[in-house]
């Protein structure tokens, strides 16, 4: 019987346990630091064992991947590397489903010599993204024609009818690993030439996805070094890119404007102290007399300006206290947003997943778009947490099951991952709806 162990028990956790015990027959171990969320998880199940484990216990982790097939690491991205090296000494496969870092790219040698599979960026975005993008690149090479751009979108956002609030979005994954992610710099490749985006916001521009309505994007980290996994030209237009609701680029444009994103190194003692005071301490107004006008000076916007009325709406400039006593900045906004923008219960999320490739052919130029979307269950999983975690046991199933041959770092582009991924996702309601359209 295969044994996999599943460090972290957030919300992805379920579903790939659930996957492994009840499909696959395999024995499962979640370990996580707060063991009563693996127990709800195993839920007394005989095939799963919940137990109490933090990252900072080293031994117990060894002794945890010495009794494991496979690992699959479902905690914060920056534990990963340590779990690869623990995977790598006892020669045991790995994945995740965060995007890879420098050091599992280092590893590449290492981890073939010891004959495992670490596997990467294998859930929604990063990773159906790149499985349907990939297939449609594979359907054009097998037609004879050449890539000219690959734009790729993926989203995670409020159903249709379940966006009700002013900032058309709500909390699917980690608050604190959007924070993250908002500031990160970003890059793609146009025509073969890199352009590099400090600001990630400052890069916004409307898309329409077929099928399912209008959206705005902004670029999604670095993605350049992709071209080498889809197998592209040298000169090709690669964009990745991220989907919201109108609107909110400009509005976090301006939360990092004020500062209130900022890298801090010591928390902040807001003990006492209210929104408003906060407002003004970050623009370095003397007093909260007008607080909102006056914020509305140093953005340099219309005090009715849209963005002004979500600062207001969320509480930024109430005169009660905040709500956390230690922390920085981005910590009271989380708290505000966790308690604004959190789904209710019965509300769905939906995922969104969108490539566009325009590929040239010896007799004509086309225009071929991919559109997924799927929605979550009423009172039951959501549709990012199967988004997530199915992927990545579906492709934990095919290497414990000896159905992938590639060893070392691997991403899900190759055909062994993605046609099997992507025909059981099938089963599960995840299908591509694809489109030619002929261009001039």
């Amino acid at each position: 019987m295969k044994k996999v162990l599943i460090l972290g028990a957030g919300m992805m956790t379920k579903t790939m346990a659930d996957y492994f015990m009840e499909r696959c027959n395999y024995e499962v171990t979640i370990a996580s630091r707060t063991v009563s969320k693996a127990e709800r998880i195993v839920a007394g199940k005989p095939l799963g064992k919940a137990i109490r484990w933090t990252v900072d216990q080293h031994d117990m982790l060894e002794d945890l991947v010495k009794d494991a097939d496979l690992v699959a690491s479902m905690i914060p991205q920056t534990a990963h590397d340590l779990v690869a090296k623990v995977c790598l000494k006892y020669r045991k496969h790995m994945l995740h489903t965060d995007f890879i870092s420098p050091y599992l790219l280092s590893i590449d040698e290492e981890a073939k010599k010891q004959d495992i599979i670490i596997m990467n960026e294998i859930g929604e975005d990063p990773g159906l993204d790149h499985m349907g993008a990939q297939e449609t690149i594979d359907e054009i090479k097998a037609e004879g024609g050449r890539i000219l751009s690959l734009y790729s979108y993926g989203a995670g956002l409020p159903a249709f009818e379940c966006n009700r609030n002013p900032f058309g979005y709500k909390f699917s994954w980690s608050p604190k690993g959007l924070m993250m992610s908002a500031k990160k710099p970003a890059a793609y490749l146009l025509e073969g030439k890199r352009v590099d985006i400090p600001l990630i916001f400052d890069h916004h521009r409307i898309v329409d996805v077929e099928g399912i309505g209008t959206f705005e994007s902004y670029p999604n980290r670095d993605c350049t070094g992709y071209v080498k996994y889809f197998g592209l030209d040298d000169n090709v237009t690669l964009f990745r890119g991220l989907l919201r609701f109108i609107g909110y680029s400009n509005t976090m444009r301006a939360l990092v404007s004020l500062g209130i994103l900022k890298d801090e190194k010591e928390e902040k003692n807001f003990e006492g102290q209210t929104y408003a005071q906060m407002m003004a301490s970050l623009i370095g107004a003397d007093s909260i007399d007008n607080i909102k006008r006056e914020v509305s000076r140093y953005l340099n916007i219309a005090e009715d300006d849209d963005i002004m009325e979500r600062f207001d709406w969320l509480g930024l400039f109430a005169a009660n206290q905040i709500a956390i006593e230690k922390g920085i900045y981005s910590d009271v906004l989380v708290d505000l947003m966790l308690k604004k923008l959190s789904y209710a219960p019965g509300e769905k999320d939906m995922i969104i997943v969108y490539d566009e490739v325009i590929a040239e052919f010896p007799d004509r130029k086309e225009k071929r778009v991919s559109s997924l979307l799927m929605e979550g269950i009423p009172f039951g999983e959501s549709a990012m947490t199967r988004a997530v975690s199915l992927p990545a046991a579906i492709s934990a199933k095919l290497i414990l099951e000896g159905n992938v041959a590639s060893r070392g770092i691997v991403m899900p582009m190759a055909p062994e991952i993605y046609k099997p991924v992507l025909q059981e996702m099938k089963t599960f309601g995840f299908e591509f709806q694809k489109k030619t359209i002929g261009l001039t």
